[in-house]
């Protein structure tokens, strides 16, 4: 592209002031590839950035999913221990059945309230992560709509210049409107854009970690309340009257 965006500077510099519209032509066919090229580069990297980020959602949708499925599991392992113990007692003939059974009842209640506050954990996060990826859907989409304008930025210049009159006009607008593009897409947009992907795979193993330490502390709470209704389960014996 260098060359022959190189070639056509070249060609710019040797025309006379008598400007053939086979000239104008010519040169214009030249910019009209390399817009196209421009735009090709563009869309590229437009889709690119749409795969990742669809990646980068799916693998933390994945990782939530599997803290999660660890955090419950590790919960109803303690309430299950707790449960078989209950169906032990109340076979007791000094089992007092009442006792018991609020006490499996709290358990309920209990996990009824973990999995609340587990899906908070995850809501949070993935509404975080999601509201970063409709940010970068919205610079994408601008993205796209300036990589189309690029592959028909030469048929408008026959819209907006009087070739006939000022072919060279014509053509300087083109050289310089080209520039502008390559410029702003180097320096600008995709700079920018490929810092917010970046930027999403940098965040989502911190997000999956806050959402772990999250089901964490869920964890703990549900461990002590399993703690309390062991050492309350004694009391449910040889009370029944």
């Amino acid at each position: 592209m260098k060359f022959l965006t190189l070639a056509v500077l070249c060609g710019l510099a040797v025309l006379s002031s008598a400007f053939t519209m086979s000239e104008l032509a010519r040169i214009s066919e030249e910019f009209r590839v390399m817009f196209d090229e421009l735009h090709e580069d563009k869309d590229a990297f437009v889709n690119l950035a749409r795969i990742i980020t669809r990646a980068e959602l799916k693998l933390l949708n994945e990782a939530t999913a599997m803290n999660l499925a660890e955090s419950w599991s590790d919960i109803e392992h303690h309430f299950d221990y707790t449960r078989s113990l209950i169906a032990e007692m109340i076979l007791a003939p000094e089992a007092d059945e009442e006792c018991l059974l609020g006490l499996t009842e709290e358990i309920v209640a209990e996990q009824i309230r973990a999995a609340d506050e587990m899906s908070n954990c995850a809501a949070d996060k993935i509404a975080i992560k999601e509201g970063i990826a409709d940010e970068f859907r919205d610079l994408v989409n601008i993205l796209q709509r300036i990589s189309t304008a690029a592959a028909e930025y030469t048929l408008f210049t026959y819209a907006s210049h009087n070739s006939f009159i000022d072919p060279e006009g014509h053509i300087e607008w083109l050289e310089r409107n080209y520039q502008n593009q390559v410029d702003f897409w180097e320096n600008v947009a995709r700079a920018e854009a490929q810092e917010d992907l970046d930027n999403l795979e940098i965040n989502r193993p911190q997000l999956v970690e806050e959402n772990r330490q999250c089901l964490a502390r869920i964890q703990d709470a549900m461990a002590e309340v399993d703690r309390s209704i062991n050492q309350r389960l004694p009391r449910c014996l040889g009370t029944r009257r």
